[in-house]
């Protein structure tokens, strides 16, 4: 960490997200020592807003990759830990700083998993847990076109490392269907250009799968989630992963919406047998 204030950067990917980048940025300004954004073409308002709350601001052209575009924002961060947000995320734990105070100064941990509660129409609220919290190092970057997630590289270089869970939430409004439109179709090019590419990596499956089952293409996704079964039960390191539960669920849940009753319940003894 030599050459980085004590503190926290949070950096996040903006697009003409004017809707909720007043509240995200209220919300993290409470926390955070320094806000980057990394603007990817905005034709709205956006930049303005970031001004407005004092956001280190910089410019990126998008090149299908968020990834590259995350990793763009990190090295601009001057602070020693790094939170990754969406521009349409909301820190709304009131806890937040005090459980924040506490948990950077662990000299023994590198990241962190928080809580992202998905907000769905109706009302419908899914928390999941997601590496959203960890070091600036150049031993952690994101990997991923798609989904951008730094759990490759955790794993990487701290291998039978399980991150903590933090009970910090940032609530999530991009599954709303307003908000949704066009994403999944942008998002399932990107998912299977990675998972062909890929197709031993159990996030780039994963994501696929689910991505396309809230798309409505349930026959679609289920290849994608069988091999990230096969995946999980091939790997050492499967307890690691903090998505591990959500996705037994979703499998799960597919199999009996497909009929597969007795598949389901053979997959439910096996991972009985994990744990």
């Amino acid at each position: 960490m030599s050459g980085f204030e004590h503190g926290l950067s949070a950096v996040m990917i903006v697009k003409n997200a004017e809707r909720y980048l007043p509240l995200v940025l209220r919300s993290l300004g409470k926390v955070a020592d320094e806000i980057i954004v990394v603007d990817t073409g905005s034709t709205d308002t956006s930049r303005d807003i970031a001004r407005k709350y004092n956001c280190r601001i910089f410019e990126s052209a998008w090149c299908d990759d968020f990834s590259k575009a995350k990793n763009y924002g990190i090295a601009q961060a001057r602070f020693s830990w790094i939170m990754s947000v969406d521009a349409d995320e909301v820190l709304y734990d009131v806890k937040a700083g005090d459980i924040l105070a506490g948990a950077l100064t662990d000299a023994d941990v590198p990241a962190y998993v928080i809580w992202v509660d998905n907000v769905y129409d109706y009302g419908r609220v899914e928390p999941v847990r997601m590496l959203r919290l960890f070091r600036n190092t150049p031993r952690l970057r994101f990997t991923n076109p798609v989904h951008e997630s730094i759990g490759e590289a955790l794993y990487a270089h701290w291998p039978g490392f399980v991150p903590p869970v933090l009970d910090i939430h940032l609530r999530h409004y991009g599954y709303l269907s307003a908000n949704a439109i066009g994403k999944h179709e942008r998002n399932i090019v990107l998912l299977q250009r990675w998972a062909d590419a890929a197709p031993a990596n159990i996030y780039a499956n994963y994501k696929l799968g689910g991505t396309l089952v809230e798309a409505g293409r349930r026959q679609e996704a289920l290849p994608y989630l069988e091999r990230t079964f096969g995946l999980f039960a091939e790997s050492r390191e499967r307890g690691s992963y903090p998505f591990l539960e959500t996705f037994f669920t979703l499998y799960g849940d597919l199999l009996v919406m497909e009929g597969l009753t007795d598949e389901a319940e053979r997959c439910k003894s096996i991972v009985a047998g994990w744990k």
